[in-house]
């Protein structure tokens, strides 16, 4: 018998919806025996509480819906939403995952009436996207993206990270620093950071194409040729590939040259030698969600976020 309901089990059992429920509970005010026989008829006919009906009675919802874009496969992006998911279950509700990357009406139309929160990590910026958020009658949460003053957002500081990197590196001594990546955001953070920078401190750039680590591998005879006395890369994928690279010709990490990756994958603890790394907010974007989700605030919520330095052995010790 399949999707036996609440219903059902109290007909098979003979005892009234009402103390079904209960015993499915564990609640003391049930007679052992009936508590036993209503969990052991709901074991064989596989009973699955619906939560959306329970939900229903009671005039609330606990499932959130959690929208994720095309970078999901990052590992930071998954480190972020399996925290949510880890957070959220601990507060009593449950993550409904959805992509961004299909139509988005159509989800939030499968949603409807079923979510009063849905978390949005890089949610598309085109007005049509952003329009068809106005027909629904949940709050919006975007995380990490751009959002207008109607819905509530999370952003992530990158730029007090990628600063307490340059400063540990040049603590350290370094003299001549490589930024390695993409033309991307971190590119400008970089270039803020260190204009003006005196001292006798050279900073120079080696442009790749993508932030994977064969683009990291294929960069390092660039950054060797550079005389570089330190690397910061935009993401630890590309670092990973400079580590490579770097084991193929013999070149010592740190002591022949410092290196910085950014996101604190979970490669980075165990590379020979550790990694040291921009860390994302993990933890505190997840309880930042979880306390609007359960306070359910009249207002937007503004909240921005540090990325954090991870020092490890990778940097020479000044």
């Amino acid at each position: 018998m399949a999707g036996v309901t609440l219903k059902k089990l109290a007909e098979l059992s003979g005892l009234s919806v009402r103390t079904v429920n209960r015993a499915l509970k564990d609640q003391r005010d049930v007679a052992p025996e009936k508590r036993e026989l209503v969990r052991r008829l709901a074991r064989q006919y596989k009973y699955i509480p619906n939560i959306a009906a329970r939900n229903f009675r009671l005039r609330r919802k606990n499932i959130v819906g959690v929208l994720t874009g095309d970078r999901t496969g990052s590992e930071a992006d998954l480190q972020k939403v399996a925290e949510l998911e880890r957070r959220l279950i601990g507060a009593g509700y449950y993550p409904l995952l959805g992509s961004t990357r299909g139509s988005v009406r159509h989800t939030l139309e499968a949603w409807n009436g079923t979510v009063d929160f849905v978390v949005s990590f890089r949610h598309p910026q085109t007005p049509e996207a952003l329009e068809v958020l106005a027909d629904f009658p949940c709050s919006f949460i975007f995380v990490d993206c751009p959002a207008d003053e109607r819905h509530h957002r999370i952003a992530v500081n990158r730029e007090c990270g990628i600063a307490a990197a340059y400063r540990c590196l040049t603590d350290a001594g370094c003299r001549r620093i490589v930024h390695c990546g993409t033309s991307g955001l971190r590119r400008k953070f970089v270039e803020h950071i260190t204009s003006g920078r005196q001292g006798g401190i050279e900073f120079a750039y080696v442009r790749t194409e993508h932030p994977e680590i064969e683009d990291g591998f294929a960069a390092g005879a660039a950054i060797m040729r550079s005389g570089a006395d330190a690397v910061f890369f935009d993401t630890d994928r590309m670092a990973v590939g400079f580590y490579r690279y770097a084991w193929a010709h013999r070149i010592r990490i740190p002591d022949d040259i410092s290196v910085v990756g950014f996101d604190d994958d979970s490669v980075s603890e165990v590379l020979p030698p550790p990694l040291s790394t921009v860390a994302h907010p993990v933890a505190e974007i997840a309880d930042a969600i979880v306390k609007i989700v359960t306070s359910g605030p009249e207002d937007p919520v503004r909240i921005t976020l540090d990325t954090v330095l991870v020092r490890r052995d990778s940097i020479r010790r000044g």
